[in-house]
């Protein structure tokens, strides 16, 4: 397969555009992980190493008419994980098609914050880069008409931008998050005449991308358009007549009712009267929603349910009157029936980001969480890292091992299962507005606190023990009161919001989907072990063509055909997705990280509860008899069939 790759060195400003052809290359994850292992070796090297590289881009069905092709995928080394890490992005890929190049290849550092521009005639590409200062940048995230962060920033490209393109363009920039945290993200939303589209933001956010894009390259925005088209080598897929017979071929029904059958949740499920990850997934966790920093273990069913039921009604309830029967449902920016953006009061309202800084961070009332998920979005963070370390810290302030002064938060919160039982709405309004304060202060840098903070929480616990080594109990840390799935010594990400043990087992991508993350079910470690795998192998097919994995249902059986069809590759799938598994922990390896045991007893507090909440007898006794001893037996024995099963060590 041929791929156009364009090779920006930002700080030589050499510009170099090639075609590749090498066997094994399908998709962007292939190209970037050869890149960094064969070319650059990028593990030798700290993720802010100006001499690191950062490759983004399209996967190969980008350009035709089938849904949910079009994600924009960012592939960089993890500074908070510690490996190499794809973050993806909906939609953007629609646009960045038409710039006429399938990679992007950044390395070396600018001195000033600076600008990307990519347009593409459908012959040449043009590349610009605009400087701009600090202080102006700065300047501009704090408030910009009326505006604040990547929000703000957006407005301003927009407006002086706007007029170097004919034809749509779209911005992927970064906030203060990123100049000050190892968990900045990159936004984007779709713009259409030069505004903004309400409910269309979409993040490439997980293991930090924004950071990388600001502190190792000093890029602050990607401005894209043009008017390049996608042409196939074999079938034209971008022809409706041609892709719907391919879909039809596996599926044997039409193609849009198989679309619309796979994706309800996604779209609207009828059942539940309700759609979107958001509307879907309160009904069905129902008391194993995570809440106040994880301590589902130490609250008894009872009192989980009637605080599930203050979430139904406090957060789902007004969630579906403003959302779902008002049908304020849009796209991440490319043709799609699904429309999963579910927006309401001119924002997007999706599971992930208010899980994490509403019933996580203690504030199970939606008009609440409104006021700290903006603030956590328009700072530029992985909201979902944010949320975790936003409940870590405000439970640690609650237990007074941090001061409110000292975070530079206006009080302490309102942190316990009786506050959101008995008094929702009000402790919620509480803790989201310091939810907000925590999210200024922490991109800011503002302080010595905050700024310890921006590292993660497993590398500010180190920090945070031995300074306030008085006010912890003998052998405790920090980390106890955090949850992260860690890697190596310092490698750690938060994982995704639902209460799986899959969830923090630590693999070579976690925080993502390439595991088993299914809630409420406690496996034997081997069978485990074996559905992690299942999973890894077509989550690695769906980022590394850039797929939406909201499509997954109908279009995992596709993609062999669509391989055979559009480029005449006949691709083993599954042999692929394992050589390239094994690739990433070769990599990981060399970079120095490799699996280690948990090193929060929050966590291990979850996989030893999760064994008697959802069933496990005989787990659930083991644990009693023995809890860190039983926790180490049943990841090492996970790990040891996730490794005999890829042919691979990753054990502890």
């Amino acid at each position: 397969m041929k791929f156009t790759t364009l090779k920006i060195n930002l700080k030589t400003k050499e510009i170099s555009m090639n075609e590749i052809q090498q066997e094994g290359i399908y998709g962007i994850i292939d190209y970037a992980l050869y890149l960094h292992d064969e070319v650059y070796k990028t593990y030798e090297l700290d993720p802010y190493d100006p001499k690191n590289i950062t490759v983004f881009g399209k996967g190969p069905f980008a350009g035709s008419v089938l849904p949910g092709a079009h994600r924009l995928v960012f592939i960089f080394r993890s500074p908070l994980y510690g490996t190499l890490f794809p973050s993806t992005m909906g939609g953007a890929a629609y646009i960045f098609q038409r710039v006429g190049v399938d990679f992007v290849v950044l390395e070396g550092k600018r001195d000033k914050p600076t600008i990307i521009l990519l347009q593409g005639d459908g012959e040449n590409v043009s590349v610009e880069l605009h400087e701009m200062e600090l202080e102006k940048l700065l300047q501009i995230w704090r408030s910009y008409k009326g505006e604040e962060g990547v929000y703000a920033l957006t407005e301003y490209l927009i407006e002086n931008f706007k007029d170097k393109f004919d034809e749509e363009f779209r911005i992927a920039c970064v906030g203060p998050a990123s100049l000050n945290t190892n968990f900045g993200a990159i936004f984007s939303q779709t713009l259409k005449n030069g505004k903004r589209v309400e409910g269309s933001e979409d993040w490439a956010a997980r293991g930090g991308p924004g950071s990388v894009l600001l502190r190792a390259h000093n890029v602050v925005a990607i401005i894209f358009g043009g008017k390049a088209k996608k042409e196939f080598p074999g079938e034209n897929i971008g022809d409706i007549k041609v892709a719907r017979p391919i879909v039809e071929g596996v599926h044997k029904k039409p193609m849009f009712q198989v679309i619309g059958e796979k994706t309800t949740k996604y779209r609207y499920n009828p059942k539940l009267k309700t759609g979107g990850t958001f509307g879907g997934n309160y009904p069905a966790e129902g008391d194993f929603v995570p809440i106040l920093n994880w301590q589902m273990p130490y609250i008894n069913k009872e009192e989980r349910i009637k605080i599930h039921e203050n979430i139904m009604k406090h957060y789902w309830e007004p969630f579906n009157k403003e959302a779902i029967e008002t049908k304020n449902w849009t796209t991440c920016g490319e043709p799609c029936p699904v429309v999963c953006k579910k927006f309401r009061r001119g924002h997007h309202v999706e599971y992930e980001p208010y899980e994490a800084n509403g019933p996580l961070s203690g504030s199970i009332y939606i008009y609440a969480s409104d006021i700290s998920v903006h603030a956590v979005d328009a700072m530029g963070f992985d909201a979902i890292e944010f949320g975790g370390l936003a409940s870590w810290v405000l439970e640690l302030v609650y237990r007074g091992l941090l001061k409110p002064e000292e975070v530079g938060l206006s009080g302490k919160p309102d942190f316990t299962k009786d506050d959101l039982i008995l008094k929702p709405v009000e402790a919620s309004e509480k803790n989201a507005r310091l939810v907000a304060e925590l999210a200024h202060k922490v991109a800011f840098a503002e302080t010595e606190i905050a700024k310890i903070l921006g590292l993660g929480k497993r590398k500010a616990s180190a920090i945070l023990d031995e300074k306030f080594k008085d006010r912890l109990k003998y052998g405790e840390s920090f980390k106890d009161y955090a949850v992260f799935t860690p890697l190596g010594e310092d490698g750690e990400i938060c994982p995704t919001m639902y209460w799986a043990i899959g969830n923090y087992i630590p693999l070579p991508i976690q925080g993502r989907y390439w595991t088993f993350y299914q809630f409420g079910v406690f496996l034997e470690p081997e069978e485990l072990a074996s559905k992690i795998v299942a999973s890894a192998l077509y989550e690695f097919w769906y980022d590394n063509v850039g797929w939406c994995r909201f499509h997954r249902g109908w279009m995992k059986p596709v993609l062999k055909a669509l391989f055979l069809e559009a480029y005449g590759e006949n691709v083993d799938m599954e042999e692929h997705a394992k050589k390239v598994i094994r690739k990433l922990i070769n990599y990981a390896k060399k970079a120095g990280y490799e699996p280690v045991f948990w090193d929060s007893m929050r966590v291990v507090d979850l996989v030893a509860a999760g064994a008697e909440e959802f069933g496990n007898e005989k787990w659930a006794e083991k644990f009693k008899e023995d809890k860190v001893g039983t926790a180490k037996e049943y990841l090492k024995r996970v790990l040891d069939t996730y490794s005999e099963i890829l042919g691979v060590d990753w054990t502890i």
